[in-house]
């Protein structure tokens, strides 16, 4: 099941990535296009056979894990401020833009880089098996996946209520639908902290609340993107989410 959702995350976002690169080309929406592009490369580092691949040309000390942490980190707010600005969401906009934004993106960022390097992964070339504390690591293993997603939660919730409105309002299905599947999204996402400390045993679970996140993101995506193209034909300005060129 893992490997199933790791590369069906994957396909998704390659589709994804491939159909936006014509407009960028263009020039428009670029910021989306970085999005998914970035998208990319978090679930090619996801894929655990190519994980190996990549960390083991960095050395095979793990280095890979926060490295996808910062990717992601990345990620997350361009999608928070592409879909602030989209929904004229003003208030959301300055709580992930403005100081306390910023604040979290620094103390996140400081938390990821504490916990993983006290993991003492980077000092053993066979990662948390090399280690004389195992189960110390292996209880901080479980904090360097939280720290990891302390951010995401935080821009998800700032997102949730404007991505509400907007699933409640009156604009087109198709802007609707998109809001959804982020509110989604958005949900798992937030889910996925508590995961972190969920038992081994639940590690099924833990995977499908991360990528059931992922997918949500880049699919409702995928869907403004496709309302978008029908405002355009049918001249329907109100149609989808503001227009970028960014």
């Amino acid at each position: 099941m893992m490997a199933t959702l790791e590369w069906a995350t994957l396909a998704v976002c390659c589709a994804a990535f491939l159909l936006r690169a014509p407009d960028a080309v263009r020039g428009r929406n670029r910021t989306v296009f970085g999005i998914l592009f970035l998208g990319t490369l978090c679930s090619v580092l996801a894929v655990s056979e190519l994980y190996e691949i990549v960390d083991g040309v960095l050395g095979g000390r793990k280095l890979t894990s926060l490295i996808l942490r910062y990717l992601v980190f990345a990620t997350v707010l361009l999608v928070g401020l592409r879909l602030t600005r989209g929904l004229a969401a003003a208030r959301a906009h300055t709580l992930i833009a403005g100081g306390i934004g910023r604040w979290v993106l620094g103390l996140s960022c400081l938390a990821v880089t504490v916990t993983f390097f006290l993991m003492g992964t980077y000092t053993s070339p066979d990662g948390l098996q090399g280690l004389a504390g195992g189960e110390r690591n292996a209880a901080l293993e479980s904090y360097f996946a939280a720290a990891g997603r302390t951010y995401p939660v935080y821009v998800s919730l700032v997102l949730m209520p404007p991505l509400l409105a907007a699933v409640r309002s009156r604009l087109p299905r198709l802007v609707r639908a998109g809001a959804l599947l982020v509110l989604l999204g958005a949900f798992f996402a937030v889910m996925t902290f508590p995961a972190s400390f969920a038992p081994e045993t639940w590690g099924g679970a833990q995977h499908f609340v991360n990528y059931s996140a992922a997918l949500g993101y880049v699919v409702g995506l995928v869907v403004f993107w496709f309302s978008g193209l029908i405002s355009n034909k049918s001249s329907n300005g109100n149609a989808t989410l503001r227009k970028d060129r960014g």
